[in-house]
Parts: C-alpha cells; structure tokens; sequence
C-alpha cells in the first residue's frame, strides 16, 4: 500500500523497509533526550494511532538520517512521514509560519496553509500535514558571558541556522551554523560563545549550564512541520485521509499547550540552576525584532520565489497574524 524504498541504492545511506503495510516510517529531526523538540512528533503518533483506521507510526532519529539531510529520502519515500524544522532545508516555505502568530485554526482559515501546502507538493513531493509551535514562547540567545555594556553580543560567535542569523548580526555577532548535538561541546570549549535556539529546548539540551545569560524578551515563534510523502497519501483511504488531518490538527492544538506547560516548569528550573536573564534593551530588542521578521521573509523569497512570498505575506497580514 505504502511505497517502497526501492530507490534506498541510489541513496548514501539504507533504511529498512516497513515490517507491515499500515506502518508509517516517521523520520525526526531531533533525538529522543531533546523532550521538547521530539514531542510534537511522538504527539502525532499517539493522535493519529487513537484514531484507530488502521495506522501505525514507527519514529526514527538522526541517528539514522543527519537533520539536514531528511527531506530527500521522504520526498522519494524511503520514509512516509518527516517531522522537522523548515531551516534544516531548501526551498522550505514553511519558515514564514515562524513570522506568525502561533494561531494554527487561522493560518488554516486565511489559506495560509493551502497556499504551503500547494507548494510542497509540486516542489517536495510532500504532503503538508501540521505546523507545529512548541508553545509560544519563541526564541531566544544565551551567552556564556552577560551581554556587553551596551546590550548586545558585538565580536561574539553564536550558533543559529539562517533563521537566526539576521538577529546574531543585528547585534554585532558572527553566525555559525553547527548542530545543535555541537552546540554544548562547542560552547564549553570556546569555538562558539553562545547561541540563538527555541527558548522550550534550552532546558533538555543542558545549554544553560554553559551558556547561563539568557535573552528576554524572546522574539518570533518555534514552529516546525509535518508532512507525508505525497505517493503515500495518495495511497491511503478516505477514511485514513480523514484520521490523518484530525491527528495533524490534534496535534497542533496540543503542542502549544504542552509546550507552554513545560517551558514554564523549565524556565523555573533553569533558574534555580543559576541561568540568569539579561534583558534586552528596548532599542536592541527592537532591532532583534525588524533583523528577525525581515529575515524570514527574505529567506522566504530567496528560497521560493518573491510573488509567492509577498502574496502569501499579504494574506497572513489581512488575518492578522503578521506584521
């Protein structure tokens, strides 16, 4: 019923194909020890298998398939279902959701999500499922050492993906784009000073024990995707079909919830473990802010062209969910 991975030669790595037909293959851009970052796809599977239609998802990790270099092996099937985050690849129209309000009924509502979702089937082979917020709280840099006199990170080196890299400059630092897996280990030993990263994962991946300044306020918003490879939903039944876009909508409901439950905690934790909060100034945080949302929609434009980037900003701006 689901393809095969029948082009897995022609790939630099091999996956195993599905012990049974109704199994999903769900690769993950995040491992299993980063909570936050995994939950959203562990949420899918838990929604879409109460569904009961015949469905199952098995999840895999990075450690079968490097973040960035997932969405290929999905768009040709090797896996069914990829969840990940939009700047880990190319022509990825999903980042202009990070630029919105995490209102998911009315980025579904104002077309926003159509429009997306036209897009990735022609230009990925993918069929959109959910954009996942992991609350909304956004993002945020954290430093090894406080911010300078004049509120900023001016000479400093911080990790962060393309996303990010407008407001690392915005402020004076250099951008490097590492892994997150490498951000601890560069951190500590000196090769990065800090990092921009979603606030929700800063707890799980340890960060603030060496990188204890963390930035408030937080600026734009974590959101992430979820897609099927299109081969594979066109193979499934209505009534799959129909289990699979209740799970996915399910699903970005409960995101944002938990998400905000757990940050809470986390912040709290974090704390208590000696992270300390260096606020922003207002003119350098407003510079965070312009650097922040003209980024994403540049990078919307330069990846998949400017008409389709303005036209879906127009939308998203008629229904208030962006500037």
């Amino acid at each position: 019923m689901f393809k095969q991975a029948a082009t897995a030669v022609a790939l630099s790595f091999c996956v195993a194909a599905p012990a049974v037909a109704d199994e999903l293959r769900m690769i993950v851009s995040w491992p299993e020890t980063n909570t936050m970052a995994w939950m959203p796809g562990a949420q899918f599977k838990s929604n879409l298998e109460a569904e009961n239609v015949d469905l199952t998802v098995a999840i895999s990790g990075p450690e079968s398939v490097p973040p960035f270099e997932q969405i290929t092996p999905t768009s040709t099937g090797v896996f069914d279902v990829i969840y990940t985050y939009p700047a880990y690849h190319s022509k990825a129209l999903t980042v202009v959701t990070n630029a919105m309000e995490p209102d998911m009924e009315k980025i579904r509502s104002s077309g926003v999500f159509d429009m997306i979702d036209s897009y990735f089937q022609q230009e990925h082979n993918l069929k959109l499922l959910a954009n996942v917020a992991v609350g909304s709280s956004g993002y945020h840099c954290y430093l090894k050492q406080p911010l300078s006199d004049d509120g900023t990170w001016s000479g400093r080196k911080l990790r962060g993906v393309s996303t990010y890299v407008p407001v690392i400059e915005a402020l004076g630092g250099v951008a490097v784009n590492t892994p997150m897996s490498e951000v601890y280990a560069g951190i500590e030993r000196g090769v990065v000073d800090g990092a921009c990263a979603p606030q929700s994962v800063y707890r799980a991946t340890k960060h603030y024990e060496v990188a204890p300044y963390r930035t408030e306020p937080t600026f734009g918003q974590l959101v992430s995707y979820i897609a099927m490879n299109l081969d594979t939903w066109n193979g499934l039944s209505d009534a799959q079909k129909a289990a699979v876009e209740s799970a996915a909508i399910k699903t970005e409901a409960d995101t944002i919830r938990i998400g905000n439950e757990a940050n809470a905690e986390d912040m709290d934790a974090v704390a208590a473990a000696g992270s300390k909060v260096a606020e922003l100034p207002d003119v350098q945080y407003q510079k965070v802010l312009s650097a922040y949302y003209d980024g994403v929609w540049a990078l919307a434009a330069e990846c998949c062209g400017a008409e389709l980037t303005d036209e879906i900003r127009q939308t998203a701006r008629d229904a208030g969910l962006t500037e």
